[in-house]
C-alpha cells in the first residue's frame, strides 16, 4: 500500500466521471435490493404479513448497523500507510463485533418481545415474522462493517470498479437464491409457524427433519422465505 495515492490534480472532469460511474452503478444496483425482494415476497403466501415483517426486520437492521456503515469513509480518508491501515482494520473488526453483540442480544426472545410488542406496539404474528428474519441477519451488520472498510481502501486506491463488481456479484447470489429458495424442496412441507419472538405461547417442536415456516396461508399452503436484505 503506497503513502499516498490522492486523485491527480488538477481534477479533470474525465477522472470525476471514471470516480463517479462506477461508484454510482454500485449505489444503483444497491437501489434494486428491497424492490427485488419485496417483489419475492410479494408472490409467497401471506404476502401482505411478511411483507410487514420484512419491513420492520429491515428498519430494525438498519439501526444496528449505523455505526459500521461510516467504515467506508473512514477507511477512504485514514488508510494512508499499513500503520493506519492495521489500526483502522483493528479499530473495524472490535466494531464489527460489538454490532454483533447488539443484534444477538435484539433477536434474543425477551429483548424482542419488548421491542416488537412493547415498544413498537407490532401484531403478534408480524412481530414472530420479524424476530424470525432478524435471526437469520444476526452477521448481517458485521459483515457490512467488513465489506464497506475495504471498499473505502479501493476507492482511495483508485479502483472504484472492484467495488462495482463486488457489489454485482453479490447481487447475483441474492437474486439466484432468492428466486431459487421458494422453489426448494426443503420448504415444501409446512409445520406450525409457533414462536417465541413477539408471542407468549410456547413454540411447537417442528418434525424431525423439517424446516421451520416462517408463515403460511390456509389457501396457499407454501412457505415463505425469511426477510433477509442486504445493506447498504
Amino acid at each position: 500500500m503506497s503513502a499516498t495515492n490522492d486523485l491527480p490534480t488538477p481534477l479533470s472532469a474525465r477522472t470525476a466521471l471514471k470516480y463517479w460511474l462506477p461508484l454510482e452503478a454500485t449505489w444503483l444496483m444497491m437501489a434494486f435490493e428491497g424492490p427485488f425482494l419485496a417483489a419475492i415476497i410479494a408472490r409467497l403466501a401471506d404476502p401482505k404479513i411478511n411483507l410487514a415483517a420484512y419491513g420492520v426486520a429491515t428498519s430494525l437492521a438498519w439501526i444496528v448497523e449505523s455505526p459500521i456503515v461510516m467504515m467506508l469513509s473512514a477507511s477512504n480518508a485514514l488508510v494512508r500507510d499499513k500503520i493506519a491501515y492495521r489500526r483502522l482494520r483493528r479499530f473495524s473488526y472490535t466494531l464489527n463485533a460489538a454490532v454483533t453483540v447488539v443484534m444477538a442480544i435484539l433477536i434474543s426472545p425477551p429483548v424482542f418481545r419488548w421491542v416488537a410488542r412493547g415498544i413498537i406496539g407490532l401484531p403478534e404474528d408480524v412481530a414472530r415474522l420479524s424476530g424470525q428474519s432478524l435471526a437469520f441477519m444476526i452477521f448481517w451488520p458485521g459483515a457490512i462493517g467488513f465489506r464497506r472498510f475495504y471498499q473505502g481502501i479501493l476507492i482511495r486506491q483508485g479502483r472504484p470498479r472492484a467495488v462495482a463488481w463486488g457489489t454485482m456479484v453479490r447481487l447475483s447470489a441474492m437474486a439466484a437464491t432468492g428466486s431459487s429458495w421458494p422453489l426448494s424442496s426443503v420448504f415444501r412441507e409446512p409445520w406450525s409457524a409457533a414462536a417465541p419472538w413477539g408471542s407468549e405461547s410456547s413454540p411447537k417442536r417442528p418434525p424431525a427433519g423439517s424446516w421451520p415456516v416462517i408463515a403460511s396461508g390456509p389457501s396457499r399452503p407454501r412457505a415463505t422465505m425469511p426477510a433477509i436484505s442486504a445493506g447498504l
